[in-house]
């Protein structure tokens, strides 16, 4: 057995089961479960072991590991690129942040997760549970015969409360990437497993963030393909917050074109262009609005009067401010090193990514 400090949560644990004899065993399933565990959810943090040749074992990736307790006595969990659902019943005991705990058999889908994985320990030790701690914020469940204690800490189940799974106006990233999936990752019509598929996306993707929600026990997220695209929803656990150019993450409102219609720009200076064909480039005012990771807004004087507005994001030349009035759409944009030579209609224009990115 290992010696271990005594004001460890997984020693006070121990010590609390002994006392108040916690190794019953549930027959039924609650028809409604302790209020201080039900409708909760929790990410994995480690499971501590008493046999000193396997110790403790961290997830790498804890966002892969994650379990919501249904008040009607449902769970549901995500366990790596598995999911497992099933019942859970709990008996608190008088002061409530103990008690008896039990898991009732899961039914889990049998993918082959790439190694290392806890996916196949979580389930097989989730019949040996018998009961739970809750302290310090964390949740942590005790296997019979002081086998070992699984660390849970709190997982938000409201995505506006989270950074991440906010819309960029709250805060959030403004665009998504695919990430931890070997075949592509399910767009779907709507936030649930049972929709339409829509396509697969490629794992480095790049989404726009349009909002998350928790839909079935887990969060969906509304996204589009960058740039104008295909609209729809994936899981929350296949994306992560899409990295720019520069090596930032662009978060919180693109208010880039807000700013340089109201002249407020971060940098001003001259870049070659040209307003109509045949016409030899030459150089030409121009202010630019930066809001983060690659956004920004480009004004340029044209040499005859009047100005044009180019968009970027996440480095990249998306459009003009063109109109019907201009009389002509066409967008079309070619690089050349670290040099966007963006064509409008019949003007051109040379914008390097230092006016971009700033530097």
């Amino acid at each position: 057995m290992k010696k271990a400090d005594s004001r460890s949560p997984l020693v006070l644990f121990s010590l609390i089961l002994a006392s108040i004899g916690l190794l019953m065993i549930m027959t039924t399933v609650a028809a409604e479960q302790p209020g201080s565990l039900a409708d909760t959810e929790w990410q994995l943090v480690e499971f501590q072991s008493m046999d000193d040749a396997i110790g403790t074992i961290r997830p790498d990736d804890p966002t892969r590991y994650t379990m919501r307790l249904g008040a009607d006595g449902s769970v549901s969990m995500q366990l790596n690129c598995n999911r497992a659902t099933g019942d859970w019943s709990a008996e608190p005991s008088a002061e409530g942040t103990t008690g008896s705990f039990r898991f009732g058999p899961l039914a889990m889908t049998r993918a082959l997760c790439p190694p290392p994985s806890m996916d196949e320990r979580i389930a097989r030790d989730a019949d040996y549970v018998r009961g739970y701690l809750l302290e310090s914020g964390n949740l942590y469940l005790s296997l019979m015969a002081d086998a070992g204690v699984y660390a849970w800490e709190p997982l938000h189940s409201n995505p506006a409360g989270s950074d991440d799974y906010a819309l960029p106006d709250d805060g959030g990233p403004r665009n998504w990437q695919v990430s931890g999936v070997s075949r592509g990752l399910n767009l779907r019509e709507e936030a649930s497993l049972q929709a339409k598929i829509l396509k697969g996306l490629p794992a480095g993707t790049v989404l726009d963030n349009l909002g998350c929600k928790q839909a079935g026990g887990r969060i969906w997220c509304d996204v589009q393909e960058f740039g104008g695209g295909m609209r729809g929803y994936v899981a929350a656990e296949y994306v992560k917050p899409a990295v720019s150019p520069d090596g930032s993450v662009a978060r919180g409102p693109d208010l880039s074109a807000e700013r340089a219609g109201k002249g407020k720009f971060d940098a001003t200076g001259t870049l070659r262009c040209t307003e109509a064909a045949g016409q030899p480039l030459r150089e030409c005012d121009f202010g630019v609005a930066r809001a983060g990771g690659g956004y920004s807004t480009v004004v340029v004087t044209k040499p005859y009067g009047g100005s044009r507005a180019i968009f970027f994001r996440m480095g990249k030349p998306i459009g003009a401010d063109t109109s019907e009035a201009d009389g002509y759409h066409e967008f079309s944009v070619t690089r050349e090193n670290d040099l966007n030579r963006i064509q409008v209609g019949p003007e051109r224009y040379e914008i390097p990514d230092v006016v971009v990115f700033g530097g």
